[in-house]
């Protein structure tokens, strides 16, 4: 039986972590990470589970990072960045970054494994943007929070096996995020790769992968052991 694959796609996939430091590095003179994680916060912790009809509202988002970040909130400048955050997020499939091992990978797991992008939103616009640069389709099935649930919460890959038919020990979760992909993939009893791109320290705490991996070619080799 083919392997369903649960890939995800920002910093996966698609260098979406890039972008952000290049648009906002020094913004309150934060880092970008520091500007990502706190923007991270704010749209899956506080808008998503009490207001997700603000889901795409980047200026909403912008004034709860100004409180969460404890910075004056000055209109104007909020409008500017939060007009940088939205071109940031439509460049994810518009103008889309992608890794140089990206599709290598996925010329060879698509003819092997059923391929799901399992993403946070937008699913079907990111796999369209890939597809369309690879000139070739390879997505099975595209799910975000309007499918599955908000990703990051224990339902998510429950859902996406109960969505694809497949049983927990014939599938597979890719992922950059130790918290969105590996904690939820494992509590839904699923094998769990955590693609670490940036080679960061795990943290004691943190939720630990089945298999750890560098890059998409190093991944490539851990599906091929799964194999035998």
């Amino acid at each position: 039986m083919r392997k369903v694959l649960f890939i995800d796609y920002d910093d996966t996939l698609h260098d979406t972590n890039g972008k952000f430091t290049a648009e906002f590095h020094g913004i309150y003179g934060l880092s970008s990470d520091k500007i990502l994680e706190s923007y991270l916060h704010v749209h899956l912790n506080i808008v998503h589970p009490n207001h997700p009809e603000m889901h795409d509202d980047f200026f909403f988002h912008q004034k709860l990072l100004c409180d969460y970040l404890a910075v004056p909130y000055v209109e104007e400048e909020a409008r500017s960045i939060a007009r940088k955050f939205e071109e940031v997020h439509q460049g994810r499939w518009l103008n889309p970054s992608f890794f140089p091992d990206t599709f290598p990978f996925l010329d060879i797991v698509h003819k092997e494994s059923v391929l799901c992008l399992t993403t946070g939103d937008y699913a079907e616009e990111k796999a369209e943007s890939l597809e369309k640069a690879a000139g070739k389709k390879y997505f099975r099935y595209a799910f975000d929070h309007t499918h599955l649930g908000i990703k990051g919460e224990d339902q998510y890959f429950i859902n996406a096996l109960m969505s694809t038919n497949t049983l927990a020990h014939n599938a597979v979760v890719i992922g950059d995020s130790l918290e969105q992909d590996i904690s939820t993939g494992k509590k839904a009893g699923i094998t769990t790769i955590w693609l670490n791109r940036r080679q960061l320290a795990r943290e004691h705490s943190s939720p630990t992968p089945d298999f750890e991996a560098n890059d998409l070619f190093e991944v490539l080799r851990i599906l091929r052991l799964l194999k035998k």
